[in-house]
């Protein structure tokens, strides 16, 4: 059966993913019941999900509710740690794959687990994710599952060929890694490495597939970043700017995370770009809604701007459980391994409570009184100022 929207109940009413385009709603029970019995979508939404006539949807339903979602809205997934570059900013020291890794039958079942738990989107990484031996398969289970099916790339290895295979299985959105124009890109990812990343963009989107490219910006390549978000909005491609975090391999990379002052900077250098088109977002920059404005009232705070914990998991090579990638590259100890969990619902609901995100959440205010610092709700700016950074 081919699902092309995910439903997930919550205690305010359900969770609802477009499976083609990754757009995401929340919606009232009475809604609900309109959609799921009549087929009929509240008017302000209706336009970015499928015509009634065509809906198929996959509903995941709970026993209880606690006092937040039912699960988390994506899971990243990282499949490796190998990678087939030695990226100078790597947030994990990515480069040579890891001797206890989950094998491809453990990520198959994984996949099956988390469908069942409510999952909604899948995002596979790494390392590089393109090169664990069944990505292709994962990625297909997974799309079969009703999930949205994304991967992170740095997308030197993606051919004609591959940008076909991935479409063929199920990929929906490739997150692109491109920092800088050409000469700033390949001093950090390698030489020859802008020009097969821009190849690879050109060959996913002739296939359909969504690009959305990623953009570390550190005060050595900032002005990069911003000739790169110029050139990107008049193409009309999507790019977030992420902001910098010094962990992994970019631990090397002192005095590189900017300050509220150079944050100014860029969003004044990109101001025509923001107000202009919807192109260029980013940390600080044009912020995403993480649900504090929903079309409709949660009954729940949420902390915007970062999805760790609450709307998110990240799951190592070694099946340990995080709330976020920067948080377990920092050394962060992980919420649990998978292989210590047998309902995931229950997880969910259990970590809601957890003492770790707690402690995190009560430093934010701590790390946001510092003078000079940009105002954050990242949990991993926290566990750096934690551990003496600035």
């Amino acid at each position: 059966m081919e699902y092309n929207v995910n439903i997930r109940k919550e205690i305010f009413g359900a969770t609802l993913l477009n499976l083609n385009n990754g757009k995401r709603v929340y919606v009232t029970e009475s809604e609900l019941e309109s959609v799921t019995q009549e087929k009929i979508f509240p008017d302000d939404v209706a336009s970015i999900m499928p015509q009634s006539e065509e809906l198929n949807y996959k509903l995941t339903d709970y026993d209880d509710y606690s006092n937040s979602f039912s699960f988390a809205d994506i899971a990243f997934l990282e499949l490796t740690r190998g990678c087939n570059l030695k990226c100078k900013h790597c947030l994990n020291n990515s480069g040579i794959s890891e001797k206890n890794q989950i094998n491809f039958e453990g990520w198959y079942s994984l996949i099956t687990q988390l469908a069942d738990a409510g999952i909604q989107e899948i995002r596979f990484t790494g390392g590089e994710p393109l090169i664990f031996d069944g990505i292709y398969d994962l990625m297909k289970h997974a799309s079969e599952l009703g999930i949205f099916v994304s991967i992170g790339t740095n997308a030197t290895l993606i051919t004609k060929e591959v940008a076909r295979k991935l479409k063929e299985n199920g990929l929906k959105r490739a997150v692109v890694s491109l920092d800088g124009t050409e000469e700033m890109h390949n001093e950090i990812r390698g030489e020859g490495n802008y020009k097969k990343t821009i190849d690879a963009i050109k060959y996913l989107q002739e296939e359909g597939i969504s690009i959305k490219v990623n953009s570390v910006i550190m005060r050595s390549n900032m002005d990069d970043v911003i000739n790169l978000a110029k050139q990107l909005n008049r193409e009309k491609i999507s790019v977030f700017i992420r902001r910098f975090i010094e962990s992994g391999r970019g631990a090397n990379l002192k005095e590189n995370m900017l300050s509220k002052k150079d944050y100014e900077y860029v969003n004044e250098a990109l101001r025509e770009e923001l107000e202009s088109a919807p192109y260029v977002r980013g940390h600080y920059i044009r912020l995403t809604d993480e649900g504090k404005h929903a079309r409709i009232e949660l009954p729940f705070a949420l902390r915007s701007g970062c999805k760790a914990g609450q709307r998110a998991l990240v799951i190592t090579p070694n099946g340990d459980i995080h709330f976020c990638g920067f948080l377990a590259a920092q050394g962060f100890e992980p919420i649990s391994n998978v292989s210590k969990i047998e309902d995931w619902k229950v997880f969910w609901k259990d970590l809601q409570q957890t003492d770790k995100l707690e402690v995190l959440e009560n430093n934010l205010e701590n790390y946001n009184n510092q003078p000079g610092v940009q105002p954050t709700n990242c949990l991993a700016y926290v566990q750096r100022y934690l551990n003496g950074g600035k």
